[in-house]
């Protein structure tokens, strides 16, 4: 059973990079390299996980954090950016301050084995909830 994974980034080659370690923790990937795109597909679909850079070009990858706030999800978010500590620490108090359920930092350069072990982590827990819910419930 695929897990279902959203990575929204802006640079094909972080998607690619992140497309890559999901499916080593198996996540079937869809990618999305803009707000609005991102947007869109957390409207309209389920993920088990959320990937996001914040940074997404001009706009904010926090746009995306409100969102999420504002559609009621609980899937867990892990932020992967090239931002400084600071920033990223800030992100975490707002995503917790929404509610949200951001569950690591990655810093950019990717570390290759800490979003295979975070993304295997999340992996396994969504696979306990999953066999923990009754069928049609």
């Amino acid at each position: 059973m695929d897990n279902k994974l959203l990575a929204i980034d802006d640079a094909e080659l972080h998607l690619s990079i992140v497309r890559k370690i999901a499916a080593q923790a198996g996540f079937k990937t869809t990618g999305a390299n803009c707000v609005g795109e991102a947007s869109r597909l957390l409207r309209e679909r389920t993920f088990d996980c959320v990937t996001l850079d914040l940074s997404l070009g001009e706009q904010s990858g926090i746009e995306i954090l409100k969102l999420l706030a504002e559609i009621g999800c609980r899937t867990p978010i892990i932020v992967i950016s090239g931002s400084d500590d600071a920033v990223l620490k800030e992100t975490i108090r707002i995503g917790n301050f929404l509610g949200l359920n951001l569950c690591a930092a990655v810093p950019k350069p990717i570390h290759l084995a800490a979003l295979r072990t975070t993304l295997m982590q999340v992996a396994h827990a969504t696979l306990r909830q999953k066999l923990a819910t009754p069928a049609g419930g």
